[in-house]
């Protein structure tokens, strides 16, 4: 399922002479990377995801955002249109990544009222306590014309003290 996005991972580090380190993660977006260089590469499997991606991260860096309600942003330190590729600061928590699914401008989606509800105790649930606190993130992204789509624990990670279910 993802070997072509490792690959593209692969010759991307070869182009810019960094090393992969350790595989951190792997999902329907595609695979990431550490790197020897002190930043993290995502090679995405399909190009639509991977232009979201990287259009999110240019948003980002046009409005020199570093932090959105206190959380970091990883920068974008370079990119490939052609291999589908991002590569991004490290960041520690508390930190919001991963914007292969959001959209810029408009939502990609109205949702009935009863799928949004579904969605949002969904979200209360894994956030816990922490949840208005999700809520404004969310707010504060879309102050820049920036929806994220795909909110869970991990992408939007808290510092460990901030952590309160």
């Amino acid at each position: 399922m993802h070997s072509d996005a490792i690959r593209r991972a692969r010759e991307y580090a070869k182009n810019r002479r960094i090393e992969l380190k350790e595989q951190l993660g792997a999902g329907y977006d595609g695979v990431v990377f550490s790197t020897n260089q002190e930043s993290v590469i995502k090679s995405l499997r399909f190009d639509k995801l991977y232009h979201k991606e990287r259009d999110v991260y240019l948003r980002l860096r046009k409005n020199h955002i570093e932090k959105i309600e206190g959380f970091a942003v990883p920068a974008l330190v370079d990119y490939d249109d052609f291999l589908w590729v991002v590569e991004i600061e490290i960041v520690s928590p508390p930190f919001v990544v991963d914007f292969a699914g959001a959209s810029l401008d408009t939502r990609s989606a109205d949702y009935p009222p009863e799928v949004y509800e579904e969605w949002e105790r969904e979200k209360r649930e894994q956030f816990g306590q922490n949840w208005p606190k999700v809520l404004s993130i969310l707010s504060g992204f879309r102050r820049y014309g920036i929806y994220l789509a795909d909110v869970k624990p991990g992408n939007i990670e808290f510092a460990p003290d901030e952590w309160n279910t």
